[in-house]
């Protein structure tokens, strides 16, 4: 005997179940605030139980709006734009939309053209564009785009709360928790320097160093990656003096442990290091890494949160409820050896 076959939940479905009227599990799932918080959690109840999935493409008929968001960006592989075009993605999903993500490789400007000839032949709600260096932001804004376009400027570049931005700011505190601990001479090894996040955590850097009136050492440069922070640290003259080193990223801290532990000096007891973004892997360094965490996930929901609010019309929500810096203390960060 055939089994019966299942339809999809509808919203009257759903009404049903939850005992409300299919008006408000509508006004529900369009984000509507009104609803009174019993009411609240029986609709999502109902919605889960029943595994209800919107019809977009009812949606889009019925309100005469795409619900398809395109999200572009150059780079997939660093820690922090992934997991941004990730958060975007998880809250797009979340709120009903579909999302395309249209990536462009930046040394290839036929790439970004083929990028920008893809959206343009969608029906986007919106697009989000990860512009995390000078290159990318001024290729991007040469491009006309229909759809309400969100230009961010990098992972974590949102006004922070010291008024510069949650990169200075993560940056900020790495330094001051290693002059705390009695480090005086203390080095950055930065990112790829056409990066605002680099940028950002170079200038912060620079700022406490010199508010302490601690030496200022040679800045060695990297590339984001563990490779690029050997060869800073291996062929960078780092003075026997430098007690601590900055890194840009949790990636480039690995490189340096090694090319440390290649000239016979131990980490912390000789040098102390630091990295940036708290990737899963960094508490299983050896040492164990001090680094910064932040929340790129929830930069993505912010971003994704922003475009809607462009889109609508409604304001803006402050980025300070999205994300916040926290120092990860681990065993790589020690005070230094007399």
């Amino acid at each position: 005997m055939a089994s019966k076959k299942t339809s999809a939940a509808t919203i009257y479905d759903v009404a049903e179940r939850a005992g409300v009227s299919h008006q408000t599990v509508s006004r529900y799932l369009s984000g509507f605030e009104g609803i009174r918080p019993a009411t609240r959690a029986r609709v999502a109840t109902a919605l889960k139980e029943l595994d209800y999935r919107p019809n977009l493409a009812a949606r889009s008929l019925a309100t005469n709006r795409s619900h398809r968001i395109a999200v572009l960006t150059g780079d997939l592989l660093s820690a922090g734009p992934s997991q941004t075009v990730q958060g975007v993605a998880v809250a797009a999903r979340q709120a009903g939309y579909v999302v395309d993500i249209v990536a462009f490789d930046l040394e290839n400007p036929a790439s970004l053209a083929d990028a920008f000839d893809v959206i343009r032949h969608q029906d986007l709600a919106g697009v989000v564009a990860l512009a995390i260096s000078d290159e990318m932001r001024e290729a991007i804004g040469k491009v006309p785009v229909e759809a309400p376009l969100l230009l961010d400027t990098g992972p974590a570049d949102l006004p922070g709360p010291i008024g510069t931005s949650f990169n200075a700011y993560g940056a900020q505190m790495v330094v001051e928790h290693l002059i705390e601990l009695g480090h005086r001479n203390i080095v950055h090894v930065t990112g790829a320097m056409d990066y605002y996040a680099a940028k950002s955590r170079l200038e912060s850097f620079t700022r406490v160093v010199r508010e302490h009136g601690l030496r200022e050492h040679p800045v060695l440069y990297g590339n984001w990656s563990a490779q690029s922070g050997y060869f800073a640290v291996r062929d960078g003259r780092l003075s026997e003096s430098v007690t601590a080193i900055v890194c840009g990223n949790d990636q480039m801290a690995l490189g340096v442990m090694r090319a440390l532990g290649e000239a016979g000096r131990s980490c912390p007891s000789d040098i102390s290091v630091t990295g940036f973004d708290d990737i899963p892997e960094a508490e299983f360094y050896m040492p164990p890494l001090t680094t910064v965490r932040i929340d790129f996930e929830q930069q993505g929901t912010y971003l994704f949160t922003a475009l809607m609010a462009r889109i609508t019309g409604d304001d803006v929500p402050d980025s300070a409820r999205f994300m916040e810096p926290r120092l990860i203390l681990r065993a790589s960060t020690a005070p230094p050896s007399l």
